[in-house]
This record gives C-alpha cells, structure tokens and sequence, in this order.
C-alpha cells in the first residue's frame, strides 16, 4: 500500500540461478532430487542427516512510500524426524538481526505451502534477508524454499 505493488527480490524463483542471492554452496540446485514449486530451481537448505547449516541471503530495500511490505514465499519441509515434539532441524528466517521465523521438523508437510511474512518495520530501510537451516547429527530434514 501507499506504493506501486512490486516485486523487490531480485531472481526470486531462482530460475537465474545464483544471481542476486548469497548461499552456502549447492543451496540453489535444479536437481530432480526434490521438487520445485514452480521452474526448475528452487532453494534446497540441508536435507544431508548429518551436523549441517546451509544459508540463503539477499539484501533489500524498501521503498519509504509504502505502508505495508510482506516476504511471500513457498516452503517444502520433508524430513526423517519422527518426534512429533522436538525441533531438530530448525530454518531460521531473519531481518538483519532480527528473528521473523523459525520452523522445523515438526513443521514437515507433503508439499509446498505459502508462508507470509511481514516486512513493514523495514519500509524505508534496506535490510539483509536471510535463511539459515540448520541440522542435527542424525535423521535429515530438507527446507525446500521457492518463489
């Protein structure tokens, strides 16, 4: 609102590859191994069942003209966890230095499910998106992330 609607992520289907992103190595990966929710590409964070942490970062800058600003984005999580009350394997979603999300094994799904996040404390800034999974010793979990 108070802007034109836009999208600010730069490649925010991966389809391009690396390009805007910064990632620990094979995070943005169009293997067939895991599916994509849309185009070839996705972001695949862990998934290796042993002690792991893969990031995925991008720097943004909101527009001071807009009244509100959300991160929308599709989240895959499969895993070989079968606690149904202890997060093993954890994907952090940060502002800066500022924790939006966190999800886990607990958290596994058969698909992609839309997940919304509110950026509207950033309009006006540019602050550094981020991803982090990380995961235990034992049992992988994959955080699938896409578009």
């Amino acid at each position: 609102g108070g802007c034109t609607a836009s999208q600010l992520l730069v490649n925010p289907g991966f389809e391009s590859g690396n390009t805007g992103w910064t990632t620990s190595s094979g995070v943005i990966d169009n293997s067939t191994g895991a599916p994509a929710h849309s185009g070839s590409y996705k972001a695949w964070l862990d998934g290796y069942g042993t002690t792991h942490t893969d990031t995925l970062s991008q720097s943004v800058t909101i527009p001071a003209t807009c009244t509100s600003a959300n991160l929308t984005f599709y989240l895959y999580i499969s895993t070989q966890e079968t606690s149904t009350t202890t997060a093993y394997d954890k994907l952090t979603l940060a502002a800066g230095t500022t924790t939006l999300a966190t999800y886990s094994n607990l958290n596994h799904s058969t698909g992609y499910v839309q997940k919304t996040v509110s950026l509207s404390p950033y309009i006006g800034k540019t602050v550094t998106l981020k991803f982090t999974g990380t995961e235990d010793a034992s049992l992988a979990t994959s955080f699938l992330i896409d578009d």
